[in-house]
């Protein structure tokens, strides 16, 4: 009897960059899951991991055999396969022959109440020491990367040229040839500490071989070595370590054994603003800043990950990098500060945007008339619209600075220290920075209503401009990252519960890029009608991420809205509501009126043509619901009005003949659901939700 086993693979390479290796790990492990099931092999679990020189698939108890494979191909009908003395035909013959069976495998099955010969074939499983060197090639194929290289021949490509390839089930290899290599029983320990080769004799002295050979290859241990190594040496030095998430999945990725070293550079750069040290440690040298515990204050101090032992030598190397970085940032602050930042506005004449939208100060005035525009819908005092203005006009002056060109993810950082150093108002300086949040999702959103306008401009402006000369996202392509513009500006309408009209917003951004594209009022209606349902959908989304039902989202969306907050708001009541006798008596009613309401012709009704009691009463109180309606103040209050039509609704139907032979009848009672109907629409298309 033979004993299920686990089998490994290692794909062993030249450092793999680390923004790769996730994606590639789950491509390993799905490839595996679709390999053995397309080719009946059970497992237990697929497990895989990553280093900077190796991938690494886990399959545990792997059976020893495939499944056998039992097929059931259809023949002819019976009456076709016997003749009239149940002798087989040339039919049955010919089906026999061509499925490569005896007639003693022939069996009879109905289907769909008519009786047809059956082939039954039985396919013996085969050995998975047989399979798994067909498999695995297969599985290094199926891999992808964004930027695969070809060294051995182009057929073969990968994110890196493959050095080994090691491939065990249980205590046996499994040969296999790959890109010119052949898998065996060999690994290699880290590059400089250990570099090997290793002969392996089975799947559990795998690991243990790496472990004593410097290599931690589960990259969550690697990960927690990181975070308790950088708490050590922080409550060393007297602060915590400045951790983010991004940098510490990329370093996770970057070394196979995670030493950290802490090092300093001169206290005479903690003068520069905060940002420009923390960047050139985290951006540019992957380095974690250490931060006083309390105030958040920078400290004269960083700590690197490095992938070998400690060694002084590291930390000095560290340390000299890091000093050349920061002596760059201040020679760029004290020549950018010489000039006050409204200077550095006419450079942007030299820079483009997007060649058919012009350049960035073409750009900068069109966000000044934008921005303009949005104050004044919200009716904000002569003085904001002013400041929100001059924000508008100095947002993208820094992106010509020294500074920026050289640390472009200042850009907003340093506009906000320039301004603040040229004399601006503290409200201008923090906009300049606030404009451009969310930065990505779940990023911090502007703080204060100018701010915010300057963003919205900005995007819009972006959005606007992009659908009018054709760059818009399609499938996974989006270039311009117009689906992250677009969502910021909805998240923002939502958060800070701006009164700014969709459709207002929309238009005055194409209003103000007409003159630049000489837009018709077709043309421009066209981009509209795009941009508005581009928005829609980040607008779901944002929803969804709320926690609105998908159902009550649709039956908003239907509905012409101002506000996306106005929108949300009404959202969120059905949503409360579900699965409750307001909504339930409110969608029941809307049901009984819009089913006819269909066939309405589509004017008013004429009050004068109502002859039974019953469609008077539904009349007058569609005329008071509507009064009512319009003075209600929330979601809640209209649902409530909606829900008192109810009873009248009903009593029209019990007592009111609707299709009556006289047309002029007819056609006003349809009027009247038609009406009654609409003013339901006013808050959602109910027919898109379902009655509890």
């Amino acid at each position: 009897m033979t004993v299920n086993r686990d089998f490994l693979m290692e794909i062993g390479c030249e450092e793999i960059p680390s923004r790769f290796l996730p994606g590639a790990m789950e491509q390993l492990e799905q490839g595996a899951a679709s390999l053995l099931e397309e080719k009946r092999l059970g497992y237990g679990k697929i497990e895989t991991f990553a280093t900077p020189r190796r991938l690494v698939v886990l399959i545990k108890d792997l059976d020893s055999e495939q499944a056998d494979l039992v097929e059931k191909i259809k023949g002819p009908p019976v009456d076709k396969a016997y003749d009239e003395k149940g002798e087989p035909t040339r039919a049955l013959h010919g089906f026999v022959k061509n499925q490569d069976i005896t007639m003693e495998q022939v069996e009879e099955e109905v289907i769909k109440n008519a009786p047809y010969v059956m082939a039954r074939k039985e396919t013996p499983g085969r050995p998975a020491e047989e399979l798994l060197p067909e498999l695995m090639p297969q599985l290094i194929k199926k891999l992808s990367f964004p930027r695969p290289m070809y060294w051995q021949s182009k057929d073969v490509r990968f994110a890196r040229p493959i050095r080994w390839l090691l491939a065990l089930y249980g205590d046996k290899p499994v040969r296999f040839r790959f890109a010119g290599l052949k898998a065996d029983n060999k690994t290699y320990g880290h590059r400089f500490l250990a570099p090997g080769p290793f002969e392996i004799s089975n799947v559990e002295n795998f690991f243990e071989c790496l472990e004593e050979n410097y290599i931690v290859l589960d990259h969550n241990r690697r990960r927690d070595m990181i975070l308790e190594q950088l708490k050590e040496k922080a409550e060393e030095i007297g602060g915590v370590a400045l951790v983010d998430d991004d940098l510490l999945e990329e370093v996770t990725y970057l070394v196979e054994y995670p030493v950290a070293v802490d090092g300093w550079f001169d206290e005479a750069y903690l003068d520069l603003p905060q940002e420009v040290p923390i960047t050139s440690m985290q951006n540019h040298q992957r380095y974690f800043p250490i931060v006083e515990k309390e105030s958040g204050r920078l400290l004269p101090y960083f700590i690197g990950i490095s992938n070998n032992r400690f060694n002084p030598n590291i930390r000095k190397g560290y340390a000299k990098v890091l000093q050349a970085r920061l002596a760059d940032g201040r020679f760029f602050f004290n020549e950018d500060r010489k000039e006050p930042l409204e200077n550095y506005v006419e450079q942007l004449k030299s820079v483009i945007f997007l060649e058919s939208l012009g350049n960035l100060d073409q750009k900068r005035a069109r966000l000044v008339d934008l921005a303009g525009k949005l104050g004044d819908e919200l009716n904000l005092p002569a003085e904001r619209i002013e400041k929100t203005q001059r924000i508008a006009h100095l947002c993208k002056a820094d992106l010509v600075t020294s500074m920026v060109k050289e640390f472009t993810e200042l850009q907003g950082v340093m506009g906000r220290e320039y301004a603040r150093l040229s004399g601006e108002p503290e409200e201008v300086a923090v906009g300049i920075y606030e404009h451009y949040l969310p930065r990505y999702p779940g990023d911090e959103l502007p703080s204060y209503t100018e701010s915010a306008l300057v963003s919205l401009a900005d995007r819009l402006d972006t959005l606007a401009g992009c659908f009018a000369i054709g760059i818009q996202p399609t499938g996974s392509q989006d270039p311009y990252g117009l689906r992250r513009q677009a969502q910021g500006a909805v998240n923002i309408l939502l958060n800070l519960e701006l009164d700014l009209a969709l459709n207002s917003y929309i238009g005055h951004a194409l209003d103000v890029l007409s003159g630049a594209l000489e837009l018709d009022s077709e043309k421009k209606q066209q981009v509209k009608q795009n941009l508005q349902d581009f928005l829609f959908q980040r607008i779901r989304f944002a929803f969804q991420e709320r926690g609105i039902a998908n159902d009550v989202i649709e039956a908003v969306l239907t509905v012409p809205l101002n506000t996306v907050t106005e929108l949300f708001n009404r959202a969120a009541v059905l949503d409360q509501q579900q699965q409750g006798p307001l909504l339930n008596d409110v969608i029941a009613a809307y049901n009984r009126v819009a089913n006819l309401a269909r066939n309405a012709p589509g004017s008013e009704p004429d009050p004068s043509l109502l002859e039974e009691a019953a469609e008077k009463e539904l009349y007058q109180q569609w005329r008071e619901a509507e009064t009512k309606f319009n003075g209600a103040t929330g979601p809640v209050d209209k649902l409530t009005v909606l829900r008192d039509l109810k009873k009248p609704i009903d009593s029209f139907f019990d007592h009111v003949m609707v299709r009556v032979d006289n047309e002029k009848l007819r056609s006003n009672r349809l009027n009247l659901l038609s009406g009654v109907t609409k003013l339901f629409k006013r808050l959602a298309d109910f027919s898109k939700m379902q009655a509890p």
